[in-house]
């Protein structure tokens, strides 16, 4: 693989994680909206 495929992956990783927190933590906390 290249690098930009790499670089892809790891970005979209880190995008996918950061989103599921963010949707849990909104679920969990509904008051903080």
């Amino acid at each position: 693989m290249s690098g930009n495929e790499v670089l892809g992956l790891i970005i979209g990783g880190i995008l996918v994680v950061a989103l599921s927190g963010y949707l849990a933590y909104a679920l969990f906390r509904p008051e903080k909206f």
